[in-house]
């Protein structure tokens, strides 16, 4: 958990940078708020790998189960399976991914949240 704190400024400019987002924020050690991945057009293969890598130091496992680009390597379809590992977990697929797509999942740690966890349309 201290690495995604120390490096959480690496990852704001990674997210702006690459069209999603991973937000975590951490007041105390194990004191997590909202981690939300959206998958769009613009995002490439090392995109994913990058985004799995963030995730695990999270604490959350994603495997990809499909993956498709374009001729400019842009990913344009997706299946994921993803497991926060604290007994929420979830897959979703989409065969039309665009650059305005907002699709992908989020895990909300927030006590009393309404929807604590979600996969697909965001």
């Amino acid at each position: 958990m201290k690495n995604v704190v120390k490096n959480f400024p690496i990852l704001v400019v990674f997210a702006i940078a690459s069209g999603f987002t991973l937000d975590a924020t951490d007041d105390a050690e194990e004191n997590k708020e909202r981690i939300e991945v959206s998958f769009n057009r613009k995002m490439e293969f090392n995109d994913l790998v990058k985004i799995k890598l963030d995730l695990a130091e999270a604490g959350i496992t994603i495997q990809y189960r499909l993956l498709a680009f374009d001729e400019q390597g842009g990913l344009k379809s997706l299946d994921f399976r993803v497991d926060c590992n604290d007994g929420f977990s979830g897959s979703a697929k989409s065969t039309e991914i665009f650059n305005q797509t907002r699709w992908g999942f989020y895990r909300d740690y927030r006590e009393n949240v309404e929807s604590p966890f979600g996969t697909g349309g965001l």
